[in-house]
């Protein structure tokens, strides 16, 4: 019997074009027509029963395709384990690659496909087309590459070829919905164009969108964008995926222009990510660097990551975070909060080139809620820079509890804290943030379409930001937490905002006094010259992470006292002491050099008197 499907879909080629996506940074991709691949079959045969089975030389089933022409035709009776015997797998050199033509007869929430590396193999598949793998209209399909390091691994790596338009890792198509994909390393070596790690889509005139989707955990290494969510068609929207936890770039050696995109999606959160060395090197299109964009968003709410080390020296805009949308695609009701953003760099000096570490475009009540950003270096782009960048008609922003410091020198352009620029700008609710800049002859602490402000009581005459502050944080070590030893006007500044009850670290929030930024810190705050100290004990994430092979650890006591830091491995085995002695009350920072250790997780553990706090790091060497 041979059943086909006769259906053209239009294949994202992602081809940037200058006009479109330089003046709306949209929709990424182009399209293009390419044919399903047909389901073939001669004998209707039982659908595979639950169990593990090997797939790989001497397997059950002896290749990939072997397995997915089984699972596609005749389905599964429970759950299904496919373990990858194999060291390497190398897909067919056409548009597909390794392809899973769904849906997956039986398959469903107690009837999954779960394909991961056996015990013991660190796992390689391996393409030279448009895709090495990619899933049709499939959905219960859980890819784990069990570990980033150690003795079994998954590593998808796209090999460029410029017979194809684009060479991605992973692809999803149209009605793929409630699939995992976690654990996995992503290597597309066509950074320079717009080689995608994994990308989840559907196609214009489809009625299907990718749904209820995870992508977490997982390291990727080059890319041209890592991570593309969408549903493309402007009537439609992607719903409820989850982007979390992921390693986007490397310390020393990623190759990645674009870190993720969403777009035309509703609900997606975007948690948790360290989004670093993003690099514009990409030789076709306009030059555009972004960590996150959410474009023609509803709902999306991007909080909780990390974003760093960006840098350009040409092109439109280099962003941390972007919120962005066009006159016809307006984003509505997205939501950035607890994120920190640092070392945006940009030297364009074209026409429309700004930096940004968040940026609002084309947005209907965005809020923007207790975010830290710095910005610094020197530049000469022409529409200047702004640790909050609001652009174009974007109407009602909800900006509170946010650090927004810009010390960036844009030479004989404007460098501000807040920077707008477009047709028209309501702010109903927006205060209790800190705005502070680098003075010269160009910057100021606001740019508006009502003038420049350079200082925060300029700004308050007109209105706004009537409980803001001004002050240069002090920043200790690591990312952008702030040193709890020294008084700030940051301590218990904000102001509550319902559903944000915990911090970038995941700790409390004041219900009452909220301190302003990302971090809530449990400082000191001078009250009518009393001071008051710290009341808490608190352990920081290991910064940087994944390291290599150094780090810094930072922590908190409330009185002097012995600390011990340890580190262990995934067994719970003492492998170092870094720290082993009596500290005053404040906040500490210790580095641990793990030259000695191999590469894998490892847990680190603090214990000063009765506080006993333990966390997880990543060596990458």
């Amino acid at each position: 019997m041979k059943r086909s499907i006769n259906i053209t879909i239009i294949f994202f080629a992602l081809c940037l074009t200058f006009t479109i996506t330089a003046q709306q940074v949209g929709s990424v991709r182009g399209n293009y027509k390419l044919p399903i691949p047909e389901k073939i079959q001669n004998i209707v045969l039982d659908p595979l029963p639950a169990g593990n089975y090997t797939v790989g030389t001497g397997g059950y089933f002896p290749t990939i395709d072997s397995a997915f022409n089984k699972l596609s035709i005749d389905g599964i009776a429970g759950q299904v384990i496919l373990e990858l015997t194999d060291d390497l797998y190398t897909a067919p050199i056409d548009s597909f690659g390794f392809c899973l033509n769904g849906p997956v007869p039986g398959a469903g929430p107690s009837s999954t496909v779960t394909i991961q590396p056996a015990s013991n193999k660190n796992v390689t598949i391996e393409g030279n087309g448009l895709t090495a793998m990619s899933f049709y209209n499939t959905s219960y399909i859980i890819i784990d590459g069990i570990g980033l390091t150690g003795a079994t691994t998954l590593t998808i790596h796209a090999i460029e070829n410029i017979l194809y338009t684009v060479n991605d890792c992973i692809n999803f198509y149209n009605n793929s919905d409630h699939n995992i994909v976690k654990n996995v390393i992503f290597i597309s070596e066509d950074y320079d164009r717009f080689g995608a790690g994994i990308a989840f889509w559907t196609f214009p005139g489809n009625t299907d969108t990718p749904d209820s989707n995870e992508i977490k955990d997982n390291f990727f290494k080059r890319g041209g964008i890592t991570v593309y969510v969408s549903a493309y068609n402007a009537t439609l929207r992607a719903t409820g995926n989850i982007i979390k936890g992921n390693a986007i770039g490397s310390e020393t050696d990623s190759l990645i222009n674009w870190g993720i995109q969403v777009e035309h999606c509703r609900n997606t959160i975007i948690e948790s990510n360290i989004v670093q060395n993003i690099k514009a090197t990409r030789t076709v299109g306009d030059i555009i660097n972004l960590g996150i964009n959410s474009f023609y968003g509803y709902c999306d709410v991007i909080r909780n990551n990390l974003v760093f080390n960006m840098k350009s020296t040409e092109g439109y805009t280099c962003t941390g975070i972007l919120l962005s949308g066009e006159a016809a695609h307006v984003g509505i009701t997205n939501m950035v909060y607890n994120n920190m953003i640092y070392d945006i760099q940009s030297s364009s000096t074209q026409a429309n080139s700004r930096v940004a570490g968040i940026q609002a475009r084309s947005q209907l009540n965005p809020m923007i809620y207790y975010n830290s950003v710095y910005l610094s270096g020197s530049g000469a782009n022409p529409f200047g820079s702004g640790a909050l960048y609001i652009w174009d008609t974007s109407e009602n922003p909800l900006i509170k509890n946010n650090v927004l410091i810009n010390m960036r020198d844009e030479s004989i352009h404007c460098a501000a804290a807040i920077m707008v620029r477009g047709s028209y700008l309501i702010i109903d609710s927006s205060d209790y943030n800190d705005l502070f800049y680098q003075p010269n002859d160009y910057n100021c602490l606001v740019l508006s379409v009502g003038g420049s402000y350079h200082s925060l009581e300029e700004w308050q005459a007109t209105g706004w930001h009537l409980n803001s502050v001004s002050e240069m944080p002090n920043f200790c070590g690591t990312c952008l937490h702030i040193d709890e030893t020294i008084p700030t006007l940051l301590e218990a500044r904000g102001i509550p905002i319902a559903g944000i009850d915990y911090d970038f670290d995941g700790d409390l929030r004041s219900v009452t006094n909220p301190d302003i930024g990302a971090d809530e810190f449990d400082g000191i705050v001078e009250i009518d010259d009393e001071t008051v100290r710290p009341q808490e004990f608190a352990l920081d994430q290991n910064y940087p992470n994944p390291f290599n092979p150094v780090t810094t650890i930072g922590f908190c006591i409330r009185e002097k006292m012995n600390v011990k830091i340890t580190v262990m491995n995934v067994i719970g085995e003492k492998v170092a002491a870094i720290l082993n002695e009596e500290r005053g009350a404040g906040y500490h920072q210790v580095e641990f050099s793990a030259v000695h250790l191999s590469s894998g997780v490892y847990f680190y553990r603090i214990e000063a008197g009765n506080f006993v706090q333990t966390k997880k790091m990543i060596l990458l060497k």
